[in-house]
């Protein structure tokens, strides 16, 4: 596992289970104590964790959830205005029903002649109302979790279309573990999705990142292109440039309602 590779999972780590000492940690990613302690230093120096004696804890962060809400509907807004440039008029493009795709579907440009092809309820009720734009459902089960189309039908729709750019979000995004979700039936809407289309565009927000989920959708070379929020460490985002994937900051400049 290549060092940054191994930090981010690290990072994931300690974030789930809030502390953990050089000892676990070298024994759960396989190599010595003392590159663990080089890890946390520079984990540490970058201010994502907190330095313990023999290990490390998550550092802390403001847990009102009305705060992380907040943040959160930003950073999805930024990163779903960012997503929108690259969709070009009169392109097929394909929408998962992750969150920053509803955010995205406002901000595709009315009259543009766009098709969109999505398994989203939400997304398809948002464009039903824009003029100028196509909107195709996949058809399927309902569920009403997500408000999502899934199932044999859903994928059977999606694999008869040529599309040109996918946008796919996600739970987690890992260099070894590549793009995951935490349902099986969502994570093969998104395998077909991904199949589908000529390009790939991960929207992912700066805590997915590191984040190991147990549902694998594709390896990350699968994808063209990730946008992301300005949270995002830079030297992260290099070890995904540094495998090819191109990447795109939001910056939230006129926010849609």
């Amino acid at each position: 596992m290549l060092p940054e590779a191994r930090r981010e999972e690290i990072l994931a780590y300690i974030r789930n289970v809030k502390n953990a000492t050089s000892e676990e940690l070298s024994k759960r990613f396989k190599v010595t104590e003392e590159t663990i302690r080089k890890d946390l230093k520079y984990l540490a120096n970058r201010g994502f964790i907190i330095r313990t004696f023999g290990g490390a804890m998550i550092k802390a962060e403001n847990n009102s959830s009305f705060d992380r809400g907040a943040v959160t509907n930003h950073e999805e807004d930024a990163i779903a205005q960012k997503a929108s440039s690259f969709i070009d008029d009169s392109e097929s493009i394909i929408l998962d029903a992750g969150s920053a795709n509803v955010q995205l579907a406002k901000y595709i440009r009315e009259n543009s002649d766009v098709v969109v092809v999505t398994n989203s309820l939400r997304i398809i009720n948002i464009i039903s109302k824009m003029q100028g734009i196509t909107v195709i459902s996949t058809g399927g089960t309902l569920r009403t979790k997500s408000m999502s189309f899934q199932g044999q039908l859903a994928e059977y729709t999606i694999e008869k279309y040529n599309i040109h750019k996918a946008f796919i979000s996600a739970k987690g995004v890992s260099l070894d573990e590549g793009v995951m979700d935490s349902n099986e039936l969502e994570a093969e809407i998104k395998r077909k999705m991904i199949a589908a289309a000529k390009e790939v565009i991960l929207l992912v927000d700066h805590t997915k990142f590191g984040k190991i989920t147990h549902v694998t959708v594709c390896p990350i070379d699968k994808v063209t292109t990730i946008v992301t929020d300005d949270k995002t460490h830079p030297e992260i985002l290099q070890a995904y440039k540094d495998r090819g994937i191109d990447i795109a900051i939001g910056k939230l400049e006129n926010k849609k309602v």
